[in-house]
């Protein structure tokens, strides 16, 4: 039908290759380690996915201009900490193509929609979020998310690439409070992994999903998007599913948490939470947001403090209305 670029060749980016593959698109995908692509153009394998045969639609190359100039619709899936200067100079070459972000995080404060409708304003922009762990997107387990964009045209030609009868997209226009559920869930992620690795309780964990739900609504207040989306798929749709499975990364890596230990624990993908704590921390503190939670997982993580210290402190705080 057309072609589609993938910017990713990690689990995220092989997935929505496949999704776009199975609707009959061609999909180039853009990978940093010649093996990598080696591996799909001859096996049509990924090394993410082991024994999972590819759509033979997906091929990959090393070269970003061809990758580039092989579509107008370019799906970034890459994470969050690299985008901003991978990026940068793509958009100002290429200013007439459609970007979808599908990486969830901010970066110096920033939603990725903010920073690239600074480079151009007129960017043809959209973001992926909502409840989707990669691997049961590749084995065609039903899933759904949502696509946004403050460009109604946009998000309906991204619905369109990517709808299907295992995978149905939804979409809406508040971008903002989409990447905000996004990047933040991430925090709470590591949060619940800790409260199950210690045997907290699932009185604890919910208490702690429940009003993390508030400091994320005070965030996307903040920012300037719809508090309400946090209500969709890609708030707590996106925070059930993984505030509850060693599927995640952000989950598993706050369930195998000591104090003391290597903050990079050994994983297969990038803990996108760890870096978004810093970001939303200092968001927080910067601009007087009211986010306990969030800080005292800061205080865990970078401050010498524990969970066993950070909870008595967090049940102790003044009494106040829900």
């Amino acid at each position: 039908m057309g072609n589609v670029t993938v910017i990713g060749s990690g689990h995220w980016g092989i997935a929505l290759a496949s999704v776009v593959a199975y609707n009959k698109h061609n999909v180039l995908v853009y990978a940093r380690r010649e093996a990598e692509a080696k591996l799909i153009n001859t096996t049509n394998q990924s090394s993410y996915f082991n024994d999972i045969k590819l759509d033979d639609k997906i091929k990959a190359t090393t070269n970003l201009d061809e990758a580039l100039s092989f579509s107008d619709t370019i799906v970034i899936s890459i994470p969050v900490a690299q985008i901003y200067d991978f990026l940068s100079p793509v958009v100002k070459k290429y200013p007439n193509k459609t970007y979808l972000f599908t990486s969830k995080g901010l970066y110096n404060g920033r939603t990725m929609s903010s920073l690239f409708y600074e480079i151009n304003p007129n960017l043809n922009l959209a973001v992926l979020s909502g409840p989707s762990f990669a691997i049961e997107v590749v084995e065609k387990k039903y899933t759904a998310v949502v696509i946004a964009s403050d460009k109604e045209a946009v998000a309906k030609n991204m619905q369109i690439i990517f709808n299907n009868q295992y995978f149905r997209v939804y979409t809406q226009k508040d971008i903002v409070g989409v990447e905000i559920c996004g990047a933040i869930k991430n925090v709470f992620a590591i949060i619940c992994g800790m409260i199950d690795g210690n045997k907290m309780g699932s009185n604890t964990k919910n208490a702690v999903i429940t009003r993390g739900i508030s400091e994320i609504q005070r965030v996307i207040k903040f920012m300037g998007g719809m508090e309400n989306t946090i209500f969709g798929l890609a708030g707590i749709g996106d925070i059930m599913l993984t505030c509850n499975s060693l599927e995640s990364r952000n989950y598993s890596y706050g369930f195998n948490y000591k104090a003391g230990s290597n903050l990079s624990y050994n994983q297969n993908g990038t803990i996108e939470g760890l870096n978004t704590i810093k970001e939303i921390s200092t968001l927080a503190k910067n601009n007087q947001i009211d986010m306990p939670i969030t800080l005292a997982l800061y205080n865990i993580l970078f401050d010498n403090s524990t969970i066993e210290i950070e909870a008595p402190k967090l049940m102790k705080r003044d009494m106040k209305g829900e």
